[in-house]
């Protein structure tokens, strides 16, 4: 075949041309991808590219119809190539998704294959961009994989339905990730967008698109596009200093060319609309509901004669907010009224937007009303407008409230009640003139007329209504009698016949919309319609047949209506029978009817905003006992608004201050939640809380006012605050009537023991053992502490449904808890500490990890509280650290501390915190391993080398000589050996140094001192370096210093010269001293000279040698080191010196460079893995076992890493304790592991580590 440059095919190849290219092509793919892709693709793309996606396209089947390609560049760069088969609305969904995750898209290319009969079309989809996540780069792309997969798990449904889940479900992401910006302070802006129509092409119209970039900008453009009927054939991405220039070529869905123009401008205005709107749908409940409702509301707009006063309101900011959360909030609210009377609806909107009211008051609705009624002609007529009038003053009040959710449920409440009332008085007044007209006025025997009262009960009674609320109404007369009329009849037959007439001029638009609800009269359905005043006092009274449920919903008895001085005389009476000695409320009673509630409305493990435990029923009725026992002492408690009457139990002594602020809060809440799930279902009936997980949820969220916050979606807020209020209902319920004023068993939340009283230890264990707690006393204490009283009680009990959550996934609960409660001991203000937990929960998640991963990390923040701020600065924790800065600090610190101590303890605290920040990315953010230790070793050797100056001037104070002098830097250089000298230091490793002096003849030219002083003068400079790292103050030691690799260990000089060091490397070292010696570096004082030194030594290095004499050296203390390992193994395996452990492969790799460094030199890397890279480029080892050598060796190190972090001991031995084994197991793998498991995977390490060893180095002894 013919030779085919592999960097660029210029122009479309030919077939054999591209086989030649991609030997291993499938043909028939390939003949498809050459007739189905435009000149441009092949223009575009490098071979290797084109190779890729043909290999790619041909194994897509209908069980995989995906395939991606995901390739991080340098810093935050990346490249996303999706290759599928095309769907309808794919390319949004693509362009969402990679929104969603953060990849901010500025160039790329997206081509479709052509339409033909030669199989499905496919894309080919790429895009480079930056990826705006926190997350490392490989767990990013692996949750990107996820979420994709998702998506087309979706789409391979085929049907309808699975598409709009499919987009329903990356628009929630979108929302999600534009929810947290607008948090961070980007609020949206109306950028405006030129679009540009090219109709020269023949197979379908180009845009070309121009505006500044913004959020998710393609992915709204592309689904206003799609929601117009459009199918996205190509798209050329381009965006430079943040201006997008895009080409799009577009095609109506059959694939056809745009050609009409009128069409054609109708689809690009309805786009542009729909594409500014979509940067508020963070506001909308439903987004993806608001976004498609938006485009269907444009169309009508556009096909309207005038359209441009209603685009007007469209180019308002505020109007857009407003209208994103109306058409997400409710379906009934979209098919009734805006979707239907958009002309009226828009208008109102705009008002809004300039602050004005929506609704009515209670005192205009008589003239509004007459404009309604104006012109009726017959009764009927007159119902249809009275209640037209009823359901547009409904919609008015919730369409205030929706866009002025800052006015709370109580303002909805009280417009809603003045509504009702004002309703129910009007029916009832026109049902009054018809009867009276027929019958005559109600009279008594004495012809005394007989006024009748409307009582409001329930939430109408307590002025309390909300969405869909019942309302709840008694209709009471005075005497029994009849009528004065030509056809008088019974006062009893009046009244009912007045109830029936009302109830049919007030119609429910819906179910359980505006219901009168009657059941709460005497004898309940069974009873007449209305009730005599004698009946009343009857049934309710001493002896009478009233249920005690009946007698306890007088609490909320209210004169709405009708007479107001037999209004007054029945609460007066009310007040008599409730709160008077003769009052009997069994509980019992109660207790069965809350029972039978809850079997019938809740069922286990279902939440239920009103009926489930703790929910809002019993809050009603435990307040409404309350009231009733202690309102015949207290009269403020005789209210029947629910607020007046907590405000009253508290003056009453009866529940305490921060209970009964807990209690108002969870009413408002509860309230809230209800009128939501009411609005957004279109029923009065389902009360049930969706899971957390479900895009429902978030939906219920939204509509409440939450929003992202601190790494918390909506839905979890949510639910985190129902289960906290709920508790707090519970814990009340509990305190004053026991446990069994609750229905249904269930064990409780950890909210529930935080606000349960004492002896609450027993159902406290229960709780914590399933959040995975060993100790169950001490975390009983832990909590209980941690919870205090008062307000920081309360506030600890929402925080404690979040934390035992994150305390469930540390390495072991019982450390991090008991560390924390410690923490708060340590702090001045733990309320202000809870507040701001549940304000930023990474905060938490941060502070729980730490806590439960290292007992040696939580003692930092212990000792250090102020460590915790520093840390969470991302300034702090998410880069590397850069040398110069700790060098800065270090400098101003031995500047400005007054003395040796100090110096000592702020050295000592420098390593400590920046222990922490490192084990912090360590634990935290999986950093990998190898910048791990390399941040180890960087801080090592900056505190090494401010210790050493410190040092120097010290002792040039103490002697007063070298006046003057002031840097280490004139002959003195220690060198750095071992794990510090391979920049690999791990959390607890010896710092090993080789401390060197000039020769006597340069030293003394450099400081100008006699040579017999030098030795002493060097000497007492490292010995002061040495002891100012590894002393003890009451801030423990810094570093562990080991100066035994010197010339003659600890009976050598303890600065030798130069002249003396490389002589004894170039004539007496032993193999295993020139082994160490791999890793020499200079790292403090006088750098040059170091250098020089390693330099001289460096043919010692090179040297040839006999590979079996090095290899039995080596292998003569490998087993040394076992067999030491092996005679402790009581304290478990030892990772470091066992047989395959670090040692064997450190062993292996030093070898090697032995021996093949003289053929090799850059083989001669101090580094572990630097020496691994090279060995592998020069195959002396082949990329596999290089590959799983590099792998088991940073498994290893990590496993190293966090047995020592635990304590801050020098330790490599395994636990024996097996609790002990399965919190190294989840700290290593993750809260879900196991021992079992972490044993397997490492027996598979250190037996494949052990079998390279020895057939790389050991076998080298036989030959």
């Amino acid at each position: 075949m013919p030779e085919v440059s592999r960097d660029l095919a210029l122009m479309k190849p030919s077939l054999e041309a591209l086989l030649g290219l991609c030997p291993d092509a499938d043909i028939e793919t390939a003949q498809e991808h050459l007739s189905r892709l435009p000149d441009r693709y092949f223009d575009l793309f490098a071979a290797d590219d084109i190779c890729f996606h043909i290999r790619a396209l041909a194994h897509l089947c209908p069980t995989r119809p995906w395939e991606i390609r995901i390739e991080s560049l340098a810093g935050k760069a990346a490249t996303c190539t999706v290759l599928a088969f095309d769907a309808p609305g794919l390319f949004p969904l693509l362009t969402g998704l990679l929104s969603a995750a953060g990849f901010e898209i500025l160039s790329g290319d997206a081509f479709t294959y052509a339409p033909g009969r030669g199989g499905p079309r496919k894309i080919v989809d790429c895009f480079s961009g930056t990826v705006g996540s926190d997350l490392p780069f490989e767990l990013w792309a692996e949750e990107f994989r996820a979420n994709l997969a998702h998506v087309f798990d979706l789409l391979g449904k085929g049907n309808e339905e699975s598409r709009r889940e499919a987009a329903a479900w990356v628009n929630e992401k979108v929302v999600e990730r534009l929810a947290r910006l607008r948090a961070a302070g980007n609020a949206p802006a109306l950028e405006p967008v030129e679009i540009e129509v090219d109709e020269s092409r023949q197979d379908f119209t180009r845009l070309r698109i121009a505006s500044r970039d913004s959020p998710a900008f393609l992915y709204s453009l592309s689904s206003a596009l799609f929601l117009q009927g459009v199918s996205i054939e190509h798209v050329e991405i381009r965006t430079s200093q943040g201006r997008v220039q895009d080409l799009i070529d577009v095609a109506d869905l059959r694939g056809g060319r745009i050609s009409e123009r009128k069409r054609l401008d109708r689809i690009l205005l309805s786009t542009l609309l729909t594409k500014q709107f979509a940067s508020f749908l963070p506001t909308a409940p439903d987004p993806y509901a608001a976004l498609c409702r938006y485009a269907e509301l444009t169309d009508k707009i556009l096909a309207a004669e005038s359209p441009e006063a209603w685009l007007e309101i469209l180019s308002n900011p505020r109007a857009l907010q407003d209208l994103a959360r109306l058409l997400g909030t409710s379906d009934l609210l979209w098919e009734d009224f805006i979707r239907l009377q958009w002309e009226h609806v828009l208008p109102l909107v705009r008002d809004a937007a300039r602050d004005r009211r929506l609704c009515h008051e209670p005192q205009e609705y008589e003239e509004v009303l007459e404009r309604f009624l104006d012109g009726s002609r017959t009764e009927e007529q007159k119902k249809d407008r009275f209640n037209r009038f009823k359901d547009r003053e409904l919609f008015l009040i919730d369409l205030d409230s929706m866009v002025h959710p800052e006015r709370g449920f109580r303002a909805l409440s009280e417009k809603l009640t003045g509504l009702a009332e004002f309703i129910v008085n009007k029916a009832s007044g026109y049902a009054w003139e018809t009867l009276v007209r027929r019958y005559g006025k109600p009279r008594t025997a004495s012809g005394i007329e007989v006024p009748f009262a409307l009582l409001g009960l329930g939430k109408f009674g307590g002025a309390a209504l909300g969405y869909a609320s019942d309302i709840e109404v008694l209709f009471l007369y005075s005497d029994p009698g009849e009528t004065d009329g030509a056809e008088p009849i019974p006062n009893a037959e009046f009244y009912d016949r007045l109830v029936q007439q009302t109830l049919r001029w007030i119609r429910a638009k819906r179910e359980g919309i505006f219901h009168v609800d009657l059941r709460l009269r005497p004898h309940g359905e069974s009873g007449p319609l209305a009730t005599s005043l004698q009946a009343f006092c009857e049934y309710y009274g001493p002896g009478g047949q009233a249920h005690s449920y009946e007698r306890l919903a007088l609490a909320r008895l209210r004169t709405v209506g009708g007479d107001p001085l037999l209004g007054r005389r029945v609460e007066k009476i009310r007040d008599e029978i409730l709160y008077g000695s003769s009052c009997v409320i069994r509980l019992h009673e109660i207790r069965e009817i809350r029972a039978r509630q809850y079997r019938e409305k809740v069922g286990p493990g279902r939440n239920n905003a009103k009926f489930g435990p703790g929910a809002l029923v019993d809050l009603e009725y435990n307040v409404q006992i309350l009231q009733a026992r202690h309102g015949g002492r207290h009269p403020g408690l005789r209210t029947p608004r629910i607020h007046e009457a907590l405000e009253a139990l508290a003056d009453a002594g009866v529940l305490a201050p921060e209970e009964t602020a807990a209690l108002v809060q969870a009413y408002g809440f509860l309230r809230s939640l209800i009128n939501s799930l009411r609005m957004l279902r279109g029923s009065a009936l389902d009360l049930t809380l969706p899971p957390p997980d479900c895009p429902e949820a978030s939906h219920l969220a939204r509509r409440m006012g939450y929003r992202p916050r601190g790494g918390l979606n909506p839905a979890v807020q949510l639910s985190l605050d129902f289960e906290a209020h709920t508790a707090a209902v519970r814990a009340f319920a509990e305190k004053h009537f026991g446990g069994e004023a609750l229905p249904g068993a269930r064990p409780g939340t950890v909210a529930d023991l935080v606000l349960a009283g004492e002896g609450a230890a027993e159902k406290g264990y229960g709780i914590l053992a399933s959040k995975r707690f060993a100790n169950l006393e001490r975390a009983f204490r832990n909590l209980k502490a941690l919870a205090g009283a008062g307000a920081q009680k309360l506030a600890f009990a929402r925080l404690a449904l979040l934390a035992f959550e994150t305390l469930a996934r540390a390495p072991n609960p019982d450390r991090a808890l008991n560390n924390w409660e410690r923490f708060v001991r340590a702090i001045p203000s733990p309320l202000f500490h809870f507040h701001l937990l549940l304000q930023q929960p990474m905060r938490l998640e941060v502070l729980l990890q730490l806590f439960g991963s290292s007992q040696f990390l939580a003692d930092t923040l212990v000792r250090h509280p102020g460590y915790l701020e520093w840390l969470l600065d991302p300034a702090i924790l998410r880069p590397p650290r850069q040398p110069a800065e700790l060098e800065r600090e270090l400098r101003m610190f031995m500047q400005a501390c007054p003395g040796r101590p100090e110096w000592l303890n702020h050295l000592r605290r420098i390593r400590r915190r920046e222990t922490l920040r490192i084990g912090a990315r360590d634990l935290l953010l999986r950093v990998p391993t190898e910048e791990v230790i390399s941040e180890l070793s960087l801080v090592a050797e900056e505190i090494l080398r401010a210790a050493l100056r410190q040092a120097w001037i010290r002792t040039i104070e103490e002697r007063a000589v070298l006046k003057g002098t002031a840097e280490p830097q004139a002959g003195l250089c220690i060198l750095a050996l071992g794990k510090l000298g391979g920049r690999e230091l791990n959390y607890s490793s010896d710092v090993d140094l080789l401390p060197l002096r000039a020769d006597p003849e340069p030293a003394r030219a450099m400081l100008g001192l006699e040579e017999d002083v030098l030795p002493s003068l060097y000497g007492r400079i490292v010995e002061q370096t040495c002891l100012d790292l590894s002393s003890h103050t009451e801030e423990g030691h810094a570093y562990r210093v080991d100066l035994r690799l010197r010339p003659y260990g600890s009976s050598g000089e303890l600065v030798p010269t130069f002249s003396g060091l490389a002589a004894y490397y170039e004539h007496k070292a032993s193999l295993w001293e020139i082994q160490a010696a791999i890793k020499m570096r200079p790292v403090a004082g006088d750098l040059d000279l170091g250098r020089r030194l390693v330099e001289r030594i460096r043919p010692v290095l090179l040297r040839e040698k006999n590979g079996r004499e090095v290899a039995a050296a080596i292998d003569s203390l490998r087993r040394a080191s076992i067999r030491r390992s092996s005679e402790g193994i009581a304290a478990g395996l030892n990772v470091k010196t066992c047989a395959g452990g670090i040692r064997d492969v450190e062993s292996l790799v030093q070898g090697l460079q032995l021996l093949h460094g003289p053929r090799e030199p850059e083989l001669m890397q101090p580094g572990t893995l630097e020496a691994l890279e090279a060995l592998c480029r020069k195959n002396v080892l082949d990329e596999k076992t290089c590959e799983d050598l590099r792998e088991d060796y940073l498994y290893l190190r990590r496993l190293e890493h966090i047995l020592q972090i635990q304590e801050d001991l020098q330790t490599h031995c395994l636990p024996v304790d097996p609790a002990e084994l399965q919190t190294l197991a989840r700290s290593l793998y993750g809260p879900e592991s196991d021992s079992a498991g972490l044993l397997r995977d490492l027996t598979m390490r250190l037996e494949r580590i052990r079998k390279a060893y020895e057939a790389h180095l050991l076998c080298l002894c036989r030959t």
